[in-house]
């Protein structure tokens, strides 16, 4: 639900708040990217490190074998 409010604002200032509002906005989404991109990567070192715990289980199976 959009709420509007009537502010008492010349034409250049409501013209100045849409351009802040709208670099607030990309700023937004440059965060949510960023974000996005720490989230895959740390996806993928929990991956990795899940790989190597595997690797040393092995190693210490065999070893407790021989």
């Amino acid at each position: 639900m959009e709420e509007v409010f009537k502010l008492d604002m010349t034409e250049e200032e409501a013209r100045q708040m849409d351009a802040e509002v709208e670099q607030m906005l990309a700023a937004m989404r440059q965060a949510n990217e960023r974000i996005a991109n720490q989230q895959q990567e740390i996806e993928g070192l929990q991956a990795e490190t899940r790989h190597i715990i595997t690797q040393m289980k092995e190693r210490q199976s065999v070893e407790a074998t021989v």
